[in-house]
């Protein structure tokens, strides 16, 4: 059976101060570095996603204005591009009218040379039949 003597409570009581020696030279020490890593790893967490929280903020107005300044060029292209089309629409009809003017210059000048080669033309058909007409009868004559 188990007796209770005076070797049993020795090894209690050199076990007892075994572990109070132990808590404070090797536990108390570790548990209080286990708690400052947890603090530390939980302030990095914190941190971290704090961070994290900051850089989506961050992420979203500048996509925000991202998109705002696109929205921006575009319509500047758009009104550049209607500007651009608009002038160039001047500028065609403006040809369009030159050339219209000078087609009509030139067809005028082409109408009077042409009148003028039909009166030469009848001038000299009339004169030559007045004269093969003189001849014939001064022919006719004379035989």
């Amino acid at each position: 059976m188990i007796e209770f003597n005076a070797t049993f409570i020795v090894a209690i009581l050199s076990f007892s101060v075994f572990i109070i020696i132990m808590n404070a030279i090797f536990y108390n020490p570790i548990l209080n570095i286990i708690k400052k890593r947890n603090d530390y790893i939980e302030s990095n967490n914190i941190s971290a996603e704090k961070n994290n929280n900051t850089a989506k903020e961050y992420i979203n107005t500048h996509s925000k204005k991202i998109e705002e300044k696109q929205d921006e060029c575009r319509e500047k292209f758009k009104s550049s591009i209607e500007n651009l089309q608009n002038k160039s629409s001047e500028e065609i009809s403006k040809a369009r009218e030159i050339s219209k003017a000078e087609i009509q210059s030139q067809k005028d000048e082409l109408i009077r040379k042409s009148n003028e080669l039909q009166n030469i033309v009848d001038k000299t058909i009339v004169a030559d039949l007045a004269n093969s007409i003189a001849k014939k009868i001064t022919q006719g004559v004379i035989q």
